[in-house]
């Protein structure tokens, strides 16, 4: 992305990385490789990483190898909410596969949840955790009533705890632009760069040895297991578990035709004044509305405000994706319509053809990916999923979200130009769009 001088003050990564490991943006000193190990990982955010603690822990040698900085990718990029989530809603699902099949689902959605919950705890995880639920935004009285009509049917059917909003709710609607919503009592928040820094250190404590800047060029199948040929050299290996999601290269050719990539933006703004978005203080919960084109924002500890949107969407340079979100801003906060950004990121995830998270196995290559943007709680838990597997307790790693078969994603969906003319199509279609 070009930067424009106007915008060279802006800090171009995530405010989540301010006072951690991951702001060290020089090159890491050197670091051999060994000749041999049990396993290769290769992706070092939280679904390898969560996978190296399991692995490690079960005394397996474990290698994790990242391109960039361990961490540094969507795992700590994202919009910091952790939920039971995922891009079907139980209403579809329910006319798609039947009653019993979504209630299957979901549940394992709640025990994916609890999952992060517990890793957080039992590690000691230094992640941020804040028990703040979550409102769900409706932007018209349609929306609204859709919105009540599905997690009525949470409600009823897997216990989800749920609160239904009107515009007498106003505390708990933090801008006019709602006119209703649902506030989900269990949902939460996390710092992801203390989070994914915490479970880096939670691998490398385990005994898993962890090691960014070195790129993987090929994973060779041999009688033994594998060979992973990196810009570091080589490494012999009995198994190879692969958790790069919307940064797997291509030459992983068999998985990169298997995901859509995807493009999130974020900006925080400058620490606020204690009289500004008074209604968003007053209960100071994550927010978000389920359309396509969602926008989604909390508050910083510090009090700024964390504003995401505009997934999927082009922009020719960092200083148009700042303005553009600054009218985000202003269409839900009027009164931020001039506000300082003070930090403005970019972060990838990716999209199976059928828009479900998968764990699986393709000529004994491991795999898990897929998150939709739901990847806080389902990446650890699907990369401790795969690690199960690989550790030979078929039991442990039963999930509904295990398939090998993965279909191809279509040509056309997986190029750069078209994603941003199907996510500009639905913001045309939605209410109360600006472009």
């Amino acid at each position: 992305m070009v930067v424009d001088m106007q915008e060279a003050g802006l800090r171009q990564y995530p405010w989540w990385w301010e006072n951690t490991a991951l702001t060290e943006l020089e090159a890491e000193a050197d670091q051999a490789l060994p000749q041999q190990v049990d396993v290769v990982v290769v992706g070092a955010g939280l679904t390898g990483l969560s996978a190296a603690v399991t692995l490690s822990s079960a005394g397996r040698s474990v290698l994790a190898l990242d391109a960039g900085r361990p961490g540094a990718g969507a795992s700590s990029r994202n919009g910091a909410m952790l939920g039971r989530y995922f891009k079907h809603s139980f209403g579809q699902m329910k006319e798609d596969a039947g009653l019993d099949a979504a209630i299957a689902y979901f549940r394992e959605l709640g025990a994916i949840y609890d999952f992060a919950i517990h890793r957080i705890e039992g590690l000691g995880l230094d992640s941020g955790l804040r028990n703040c639920g979550r409102v769900v935004g409706a932007i018209t009285p349609a929306h609204r009533d859709r919105l009540f009509r599905e997690w009525e049917l949470r409600s009823r059917h897997v216990g989800e705890e749920v609160k239904f909003l009107d515009r007498s709710d106003d505390l708990e609607l933090p801008t006019e632009r709602y006119v209703g919503g649902v506030h989900i009592i269990e949902n939460a928040a996390l710092h992801p760069g203390r989070y994914s820094h915490a479970y880096l250190r939670s691998a490398q404590e385990a005994g898993a040895s962890v090691i960014g800047h070195t790129t993987v060029k090929a994973v060779t199948g041999e009688r033994a297991g594998f060979v992973v040929s990196t810009t570091r050299g080589a490494v012999r290996t009995r198994d190879v578990l692969i958790a790069t999601n919307g940064y797997t290269p291509r030459s992983q050719k068999w998985l990169f035709r298997r995901l859509s990539p995807i493009d999130a933006f974020m900006v925080a703004t400058a620490p606020l004044g204690p009289g500004a978005l008074t209604r968003l203080r007053a209960c100071n919960r994550t927010y978000h509305d389920n359309r396509k084109s969602s926008n989604y924002f909390q508050l910083s500890d510090d009090g700024r405000l964390i504003f995401g949107g505009r997934t999927g969407l082009f922009h020719r340079s960092l200083a148009q994706m700042v303005k553009k979100m600054r009218d985000e801003i202003a269409h839900f906060f009027p009164e931020l319509a001039r506000v300082e950004i003070s930090h403005a990121w970019t972060g990838r995830c990716a999209a199976t053809d059928d828009m479900f998270p998968h764990v699986g196995s393709h000529h004994g290559v491991h795999f898990a990916l897929g998150y939709c943007f739901s990847g806080l709680a389902m990446a650890p838990y699907l990369g401790h999923k795969a690690a199960m597997r690989i550790l030979g307790d078929q039991e442990a790693a039963r999930t509904l979200f295990m398939k090998d078969d993965l279909r191809q994603v279509p040509w056309l969906k997986r190029q750069s130009w078209l994603i941003p003319l199907a996510m500009q199509y639905y913001r045309m279609r939605e209410p109360l769009r600006k472009s």
